[in-house]
């Protein structure tokens, strides 16, 4: 499997993860469900948007992939 790919994958699970663990600590502090479901989301999108770019950075693609700058 590409690496690539896998840390893309890695990083979504991490994501998902610590989205989730966000959602439970707001909520068993005593916010509103819609609250805690928000503030789940949003931890969700921002650990994955900040692990997707640090791993594009971090691993070269292949070179049947192309490079970034010549598109």
């Amino acid at each position: 499997m590409n690496s690539r790919v896998t840390a893309i994958v890695n990083t979504v699970l991490f994501a998902v993860i610590a989205g989730l663990a966000a959602g439970i600590v707001v909520a068993q502090l005593g916010a509103s469900s819609l609250l805690a479901v928000g503030s789940g989301g949003g931890t969700f999108v921002a650990v994955a948007t900040l692990g997707t770019t640090i791993a594009g950075f971090l691993i070269p693609p292949t070179p049947s992939q192309g490079s970034p700058a010549s598109s």
